[in-house]
This record gives structure tokens, sequence and C-alpha cells, in this order.
């Protein structure tokens, strides 16, 4: 898994040269959870490690314990501890069809990952904020749901989620080749994303479709060959933070009415954060 997502920065990092820096920043916070039991995993709760009175997000991770909190916008500020960026890995990806041709957009990023860290935030330690680039919406999902995208990318063409009757229904592929499932709704998503805002009608088409079309005439979520895997991924791209009775209520009919406006994107999803704005 770990060697997959080194592949993934490896190849989609050519085209991420001159990208804007990130306005958003994930900060640790002390689990503050009464329950000696641990939290639920998936969990989320507010935080109060932000700047400037912001709340931020947690989610319960696996092993009882909160995760970062999730600060949203340029809340953390504070001078530089003197480290210096380890050289802006890239989290772009662009997945290209055949001869070098990409039929979808890539899907943009330049991330800063363990770049100088803040200091002088009050009891923090100086830990280094992670960062999520706004352009980059793989960078985000690896960060803010990455127990859902390591599930995707264990799921390749060797190890599909029914190898007997769909051995051709995979999350991620191998060689990030534009054959795995995630990468064709997030190519589909990314394609319109260059032409300005995704609004929700359109993310649930690029997915009902499996990236083919984004056109509104497919609404069914999620599709009957769509892996749990690569459903698990958009469905935490785009839910609300403290969604877990209905996991992929964002593309219920309440939230994409058939008139009028879709609900807009919640904060702190990545939705919100860096997939679906435009650029």
């Amino acid at each position: 898994m770990n060697s997959k997502r080194s592949i993934w920065k490896l190849l989609v990092g050519v085209a991420c040269v001159g990208l804007f820096v990130t306005n958003c920043t994930v900060k640790t916070e002390s689990d503050n959870d009464d329950d000696s039991s641990g939290c639920t995993v998936g969990k989320k709760k507010d935080c109060s490690a932000c700047d400037n009175g912001v709340t931020g997000s947690q989610t319960c991770q696996d092993d009882g314990s909160y995760g970062p909190c999730v600060c949203p916008g340029s809340v953390n500020g504070g001078g530089s501890n003197g480290g210096g960026s380890n050289g802006g890995a890239a989290n772009t990806a662009g997945a290209s069809a055949s001869g070098g041709a990409s039929d979808t957009a890539g899907y943009a990023g330049t991330a800063t990952d363990g770049g100088a860290s803040s200091a002088g935030e009050g009891g923090e330690g100086g830990a280094a904020p992670i960062v999520i680039d706004p352009n980059d919406c793989v960078d985000c999902l690896t960060k803010l749901c990455a127990p859902e995208w390591d599930a995707c990318a264990d799921e390749d063409e060797d190890h599909p989620q029914d190898p007997i009757n769909a051995p051709g229904d995979y999350c991620l592929s191998k060689d990030i080749d534009g054959t795995g499932q995630i990468e064709s709704v997030l190519g589909c998503i990314e394609a319109e994303r260059a032409k300005g805002l995704v609004k929700r009608e359109a993310v649930r088409a690029c997915g009902a479709s499996l990236g083919k079309s984004s056109d509104p005439s497919f609404f069914l979520w999620p599709p009957n060959q769509m892996t749990a895997a690569t459903t698990g991924v958009i469905n935490c791209m785009a839910d609300a933070p403290d969604e877990s009775e209905n996991p992929g209520a964002w593309a219920d009919s309440t939230n994409i009415p058939t008139s009028g406006s879709p609900k807009p994107w919640l904060d702190m999803t990545c939705a919100k954060l860096s997939c679906t704005s435009g650029k």
C-alpha cells in the first residue's frame, strides 16, 4: 500500500510545478474524549486547536483515539522553526489513457508535507502542521480519508473485490494507468472542476457512470458495479464530517433535489476543501 502511494506521487508529480500554497492545515490536539474505552472509529467531533477561535474537526482512528484537528482556512500562522520544506512532494494525479495522452485533467496539486512548522503555537510543542493542498483532491483524500484510501489502494487488478465474477472491477490500478474506478471517477470530477465549481449532481453523475459522464441523468448512487472500496472513498470525500448512520447521504434526493439547487458542500470535507472548487 505504501509503495503504491509512492508510485502515485511519482507518476503524477510532473504536472504539479507552480501551484498555489495551501490555505488549510491540520494540527494535533490531544484526545478529549471522556470515554475511557475509547471513541467509536469514524466518529467526528469538534476541536479547538485552531487559531482565532476557529472550530475544527477530529476523526476517531482505528486505535480508539481522535486524530489531528483539521482547521479550515489560513488560521495557523506563526514563524518558522527553521525547518526547510521537504521539497514539495507532489500529490497530483492524472489518469492517462494511452500514448501519454490524458482523457481527463490531472488531479492537480503541490503539497509541502512536513514543510516549515509553525512556532509558538501555545502548547502545541512546535509540531509541524500537515498541509492540505486546496488544488489537490488526492492529497486531501490520503490525509483526511486515510482508512478509505488505504482500502482502495489495496484493491487493484491483482486483488479485485470479486475476482470470480468481476475481476475487472477494482478501486486503484497498480500502475495508476486509469483503469481503476477511483481514477476514472476523480478524472471525471476534475474535468468538470476545470470549468468551475462542481456541484453534487455532477459528482454523483461521475460516480454513477463510473467516470464516463457528468450528465445528471446518471443518478444511481452507488452504482451496482462500483466496489465498496471506491464507494467508501467518495462517501468520505462528500459526506458530512459526522455522517455515520447513512453513508452516502450526500447523494440523497434531499441534498440533490429535482428542482432548485443542491445543497452546498459542507466544511471540513475534501469535496469542499480541494476536490470540487473551481480553479
